[in-house]
C-alpha cells in the first residue's frame, strides 16, 4: 500500500526499513519485580468517561536514571468532616507515588495527595524533578520530593479541562478544555506558570518542549479530503511536513513527538519516524492483525521509545459488538539505528494486558506495570553490523 504520498522534505537514504515480522524476542528474567499490592495497590480503575476528562497519564515514569515512580488511585474509607485549613482531606480518592530505586526495586519512598476525580499522574521534568498532574491543578517537586510551586485550576476550569499533554522531557504541558469550544493554555513545567490561552481546533495535537503538532483533513472541492501533518512554535505560522491526496493511502497518520525533533506518524498497522522538517527515518509496517497502541513511551533523551502491539478478538460490525483486545508484545525502538532493539513477547511472559510502559532516561531500561506487578528489564546498548542485539555488559 502507498502510504504517504508527499513528505516536504525528501526522504533519508535509512527509508525503507520495514518490519514485517517480529524481531528477535528477549527470554531473560526482568532485573527486578514488586508486586505493587505491598504498598497498597488495590486494582481500582476509574470508569470510563464518554464525555469530560480524557486526562489518563502513563502510571510509571522515571524520574531520573536511579529513580522509577509508580503511581495508582485508591478510594478510602472518610468519616471526618473538613477542615477550613484542609479542605481536601475528606476527599476518598488518593493518588499514591511510589518511588523506587531503579536498578534494585527497593522502595525509598510513598506519597499520596487528595483528588476531586480518579484521575492523575506524575510526569518526570529533568533532573530528577516531577511534576503532579491531577484535575485539580499542576504542582512541582524537587529530587527530594519537596513541594515547588503549583498551579491551581478554578472551578471552572475543571469542569470544562478535557487533557493536558506533556512533552517527551516532560519541561512543557499544554492544558487542553472543552467548552463551548476547544482552547489551550501552554504551562512551563519549571515556572509553571501559564501563558494566554487560545482556541483553536487542534485535533490529534502532541508537543515538545517548543512545538505543538497536529492531524488535520482538509476538503477541497475539486479533490476530497486531504490529510495533512502540521508543525509549528507555540506563536508561529503552520508548516505542512506531510500532504497525502485523496485516494492515494490511508493518510499521513497521527503525529506524536518521540523527542523535540523527531515524530512518530501512527496508524493501526505502520509507522513512519520523521523529523520536525519532514524527513522521514524510517518506517515499520506490522502485519493486518497487529495493531500498533497509542500512545509511544519516549526515553528522555529522545533517542529510544516503546510500543505495544495487540490483537484484536472477537467483535461483529454487523451486530455492533465491540472488539477486545490483548497485548502481544512491547518493542523498543531505536531511533539512531532506525531499527527496534528489544521485543517483550506478551504470550512467553503469559501477560495478556499492560497497564504501564516506561523507557529509562538513556534508554537502558523497560519498566512494565500489569496488574499491579512492575517489572523492570535490561536493554541491549546498541545493534552490531548484522542487525543483532548486543547486550550491555553486566
Amino acid at each position: 500500500m502507498f502510504f504517504l504520498v508527499m513528505f516536504i522534505i525528501t526522504s533519508s537514504p535509512g527509508l525503507g526499513h520495514s518490519l514485517k515480522t517480529k524481531t528477535a524476542s528477549d527470554t531473560r528474567a526482568p532485573v527486578w519485580r514488586i508486586d505493587l499490592r505491598s504498598v497498597g495497590f488495590t486494582g481500582l480503575a476509574p470508569k470510563q468517561e464518554t464525555w469530560g476528562l480524557h486526562f489518563r497519564p502513563n502510571p510509571l515514569c522515571f524520574a531520573d536514571q536511579q529513580v522509577l515512580v509508580a503511581t495508582f488511585i485508591t478510594r478510602e474509607n472518610v468519616t471526618a468532616l473538613a477542615r477550613r485549613d484542609q479542605p481536601d482531606d475528606p476527599l476518598p480518592l488518593r493518588l499514591h507515588g511510589t518511588f523506587l530505586d531503579a536498578s534494585t526495586g527497593k522502595v525509598q519512598a510513598s506519597r499520596e495527595w487528595p483528588i476531586t476525580r480518579p484521575r492523575g499522574g506524575i510526569v518526570a521534568t529533568g533532573g530528577g524533578g516531577f511534576a503532579v498532574l491531577v484535575p485539580a491543578g499542576l504542582a512541582s517537586y524537587s529530587p527530594s520530593r519537596e513541594l515547588l510551586k503549583d498551579l491551581k485550576l478554578s472551578s471552572e476550569q475543571q469542569s470544562h479541562l478535557w487533557d493536558i499533554h506533556s512533552s517527551p522531557t516532560g519541561k512543557s504541558f499544554l492544558m487542553e478544555y472543552h467548552y463551548p469550544e476547544a482552547s489551550f493554555q501552554w504551562v512551563d513545567a519549571n515556572s509553571l506558570q501559564p501563558q494566554p490561552a487560545w482556541g483553536e481546533s487542534m485535533p490529534g495535537v502532541s508537543i515538545s518542549d517548543s512545538e505543538l503538532t497536529i492531524t488535520r483533513d482538509t476538503y477541497i472541492k475539486s479533490k476530497g479530503y486531504i490529510s495533512e501533518v502540521l508543525v509549528r512554535s507555540r506563536d508561529g505560522p503552520w508548516r505542512a511536513i506531510c500532504r497525502v491526496e485523496p485516494g492515494m493511502g490511508e493518510g499521513c497518520g497521527i503525529p506524536q513527538f518521540v523527542s523535540n525533533k523527531v515524530l512518530a506518524l501512527w496508524l493501526p498497522h505502520e509507522l513512519k519516524v520523521a523529523s520536525t522538517d519532514g524527513e522521514v527515518l524510517s518506517a515499520i509496517s506490522l502485519a493486518e492483525d497487529d495493531w500498533i497502541g497509542r500512545p509511544l513511551y519516549p526515553s528522555a533523551n529522545g533517542e529510544r521509545f516503546a510500543m505495544t502491539v495487540w490483537a484484536h478478538k472477537g467483535g461483529s460490525t454487523l451486530l455492533d459488538i465491540s472488539y477486545h483486545r490483548m497485548l502481544k508484545r512491547i518493542v523498543v525502538y531505536d531511533i539512531p539505528s532506525g531499527h527496534p532493539i528489544y521485543t517483550f513477547e506478551a504470550k512467553k511472559r503469559q501477560s495478556k494486558d499492560v497497564s504501564g510502559v516506561a523507557v529509562s532516561p538513556d534508554g537502558s531500561l523497560l519498566a512494565i506495570l500489569t496488574d499491579g506487578v512492575l517489572e523492570v528489564y535490561q536493554l541491549p546498548s546498541s545493534r552490531d553490523p548484522s542487525g543483532s542485539a548486543v547486550p550491555t555488559p553486566k
